[in-house]
């Protein structure tokens, strides 16, 4: 009878001990892909509204220095202009997945385009550039090619 007491006992002990760690945590431990996704909607924001408007000087401001290289400004207007031409204007943004990669992060949406019926897979890669987050990195894929299901397909 004492040894079932006493393991009662150290099993409750164990159970309060382990409350008493995770309340330690900060309240947002949690929380780092919803931190990740403030940092990065305004940037998948701009980048949706400078392609909507063809604006050049407006995509190329976050972007990396090695990104600005790659985008020249006439190949940013065939990207621009191929996109709203098959598939419309970027209407809306929803974050599927976020992937964490040494140096990158890299943020999938669920992109709504005005004539289109599904969305696109938008991948946003992010990194720390002289101090400051920049976009490294901008793709654009049907969804069911690249092997993404949506993770809300009854939205």
């Amino acid at each position: 009878m004492k040894k079932i007491i006493m393991m009662t006992f150290i099993g409750l002990l164990c159970c309060l001990w382990g409350n008493v760690a995770y309340a330690a945590e900060p309240a947002d431990f949690w929380q780092y892909e919803k931190n990740i996704e403030r940092v990065a909607d305004p940037f998948a924001g701009r980048i949706m509204k400078a392609l909507n408007e063809e604006d050049y000087n407006s995509f190329q401001s976050n972007n990396s220095v090695k990104m600005k290289a790659a985008f020249s400004e006439a190949t940013f207007k065939k990207m621009a202009s191929d996109l709203k031409e098959k598939f419309g204007d970027c209407k809306e943004k929803e974050v599927m997945s976020i992937e964490l990669r040494e140096g990158y992060t890299i943020v999938n949406y669920k992109a709504i385009f005005s004539q289109m019926t599904d969305p696109l897979l938008m991948r946003v890669v992010l990194m720390k550039e002289n101090g400051s987050t920049c976009v490294a990195g901008l793709w654009f894929n049907q969804l069911k090619l690249v092997g993404h299901t949506d993770p809300n397909p009854f939205k």
